[in-house]
C-alpha cells in the first residue's frame, strides 16, 4: 500500500493551505476534510478476517455516517459502487490500515494525477489524537504546522457564527497551547516521523520551506503546486458548497502574507496582553513576540477557568475516542452544542460579535 503522511494543526492555522498544496502535487492524493477515519478504526480495529460481510459493514458505516457538522461524504465524491469493489481486491488478506487508506485514495481531487507516491490525511479536529494516531499508522509521518496564537484566535472569530467552537480568547489560546505541547512532545519521542512548521514560515519562504516537506515524506519538490489558486472556479464549481467559499474563498489567490499579524488591528491591547500570558513560553519558543513577561496572578485567575475547562474538554474527546463507535461519534458530534448553548446566553451573532480594534 502507498505510504501515508499527515498534515495536523489547530483549526485556522493554515493547514488547508498546505493541504492543497500537497494535493495539487502529481504524486499526492490528499482528500477533503472528512473525519471518518477515527471513528472507522474503533469500529472495525478488531476485525482479523476481512471477508465480505465485513468489507460491505465497513462502506455501510462510512454512507450512513456521511455529515460531520460542515463536512460531508458528498465533497469526497466517493462513487459507492467502485469503492467497494476496490476493496474487494483486499478481501482476506488487507488490514484495517489499508481499508482506512483506501478512504482517502478514492477521494476526489480537482488536480490531474500521476502515479500515487502518498496519501494524505488533514483533519484538524485530529490534532489532539496525534498519539494515538502515531499508533494506529507505526509507519506514517506527520507534518504539524503552528501558527501565531494571536491571529489563530482573530480567525476562529470572525468564523463564530457558525458556532464552531466557542470564540473565547482564554479557551482558544489555552487550545492552542496544548496541541503545541502536543507536537513537541511527540516530536521529542518521534523525532524521524515529526516535523513542525510555522504558517508564517511557509507563506514568507514557500519555496524552500514546501521542498524541505516533500523530502521529509519522500517525493520530489515541484513547484507548480503553487499555481493551485489557478482552479479557483473549478473548485467552486465542483463543490458547489458556499460554506467551501466561506471557510477558504481566500486560499484560492497565490500564497502570500496578507493573513499574518491581523491581531495588530483586531485585538485590543487587554487581550493582546492575556493571549501572551496564556501562550507563555511557548510564544517564545516558536519566535512569536511576546511582551508580557513574569507571572500575574490577576491574569492567572481570569485565565483559569477556561484553561481547566479546555483541558477537561479535550480529555473527555480523547478518552471518548476509546469508547465503542456509535457512542465516540455521538460524543465527537453532540459535545458541540455547548458552543451552542454559550451563543445562546450570550447573544452571539456575526453582528453583535465583531472584532475589536485596538486603541491607537
Amino acid at each position: 500500500m502507498v505510504p501515508i503522511f499527515f498534515i495536523m494543526g489547530r483549526p485556522r492555522s493554515g493547514t488547508t493551505l498546505l493541504s492543497t498544496l500537497f494535493d495539487a502535487h502529481p504524486n499526492v492524493k490528499i482528500p477533503p476534510e472528512f473525519p471518518i477515519m477515527l471513528p472507522l478504526y474503533q469500529a472495525f480495529r478488531k476485525v482479523r478476517d476481512w471477508d465480505e460481510k465485513a468489507i460491505l459493514s465497513f462502506v455501510a458505516f462510512i454512507f450512513q455516517h456521511n455529515v460531520f457538522i460542515h463536512r460531508t461524504l458528498e465533497n469526497l465524491k466517493i462513487d459507492r459502487a467502485q469503492f467497494t469493489a476496490d476493496l474487494m481486491t483486499l478481501k482476506h488478506k488487507g488490514t484495517i490500515q489499508d481499508f482506512l487508506k483506501k478512504v482517502n485514495e478514492q477521494g476526489f481531487s480537482i488536480f490531474p494525477k500521476k502515479e500515487i507516491l502518498r496519501i494524505g490525511d488533514k483533519n484538524p479536529v485530529y490534532s489532539i489524537y496525534t498519539e494515538r494516531f502515531l499508533k494506529i499508522f507505526p509507519e506514517a509521518r506527520f507534518i504539524c504546522i503552528i501558527r501565531d496564537y494571536r491571529d489563530n484566535f482573530v480567525s476562529m472569530r470572525k468564523l463564530s457564527d457558525l458556532k464552531l467552537e466557542a470564540p473565547i480568547l482564554t479557551l482558544q489560546v489555552y487550545r492552542w497551547k496544548y496541541v503545541v505541547k502536543l507536537f513537541l512532545r511527540c516530536k521529542k519521542r518521534y523525532p524521524d516521523r515529526f516535523h513542525i512548521i510555522r504558517y508564517e514560515d511557509l507563506v514568507m519562504k514557500k519555496s524552500e520551506v514546501l521542498d524541505e516537506l516533500c523530502q521529509f515524506i519522500g517525493i520530489p519538490y515541484d513547484p507548480t503546486v503553487f499555481d493551485f489558486y489557478k482552479k479557483k472556479e473549478e473548485t467552486f464549481k465542483a463543490y458547489n458548497n458556499p460554506l467551501v467559499e466561506r471557510f477558504h474563498g481566500s486560499l484560492m489567490n497565490p500564497v502570500n502574507t496578507g493573513r499574518m499579524d491581523l491581531w495588530k488591528k483586531d485585538l485590543t491591547p487587554a487581550e493582546i496582553q492575556m493571549a501572551d500570558f496564556v501562550a507563555g513560553k511557548y510564544a517564545e519558543f516558536f519566535q512569536y513576540h511576546k511582551p508580557v513577561k513574569g507571572f500575574s496572578p490577576m491574569l492567572w485567575l481570569r485565565s483559569r477557568p477556561m484553561a481547566i475547562y479546555g483541558y477537561l474538554i479535550f480529555k473527555l474527546f480523547l478518552w471518548g475516542s476509546y469508547l465503542p463507535s456509535k457512542v465516540s461519534l455521538w460524543l465527537s458530534v453532540k459535545m458541540l452544542v455547548l458552543v451552542r448553548i454559550w451563543h445562546y446566553f450570550i447573544g452571539a451573532t456575526p453582528s453583535a460579535a465583531p472584532a475589536a480594534k485596538r486603541e491607537d
